[in-house]
């Protein structure tokens, strides 16, 4: 999410192309805001976690944990008349899911993807 040279807010999709996407959000948020989703249909997303909020690079400076608050109180403030952007616990009854992140408490680092089907070994 991010505003234009006019100062027009913007949200877009980039998956090896751009592609704008219609979006119902607090316009102070598109100030260079980067999220890392996964696309389930045309206008429904599943918000994995956040890059950038507002121009600030989270990822770094904050463990899974925090960003995942971060990210819900950003899904708080988005309407999802457009296009829904949705937790992992919020996708659709029924969505094929074909696995989970699982994240570590160190800032900056990846979350490793689980296969829904495999069991989890802690």
């Amino acid at each position: 999410m991010t505003h234009d040279k006019n100062g027009v807010a913007h949200a877009a999709f980039h998956n090896g192309r751009t592609e704008e996407i219609p979006l119902v959000i607090d316009e102070r948020l598109c100030s260079d805001t980067i999220l890392r989703v996964v696309r389930l249909s045309p206008k429904l997303f599943v918000v994995y976690d956040v890059a950038v909020l507002n121009g600030v690079r989270l990822h770094e400076k904050l463990n899974y944990q925090q960003r995942k608050e971060k990210i819900d109180a950003l899904l708080e403030l988005h309407n999802p008349d457009l296009c829904a952007l949705v937790s992992i616990e919020d996708a659709p009854v029924g969505a094929i899911i074909r696995g989970y992140e699982c994240y570590d408490c160190v800032p900056g680092s990846i979350g490793v993807f689980v296969d829904k089907d495999l069991p989890v070994i802690e």
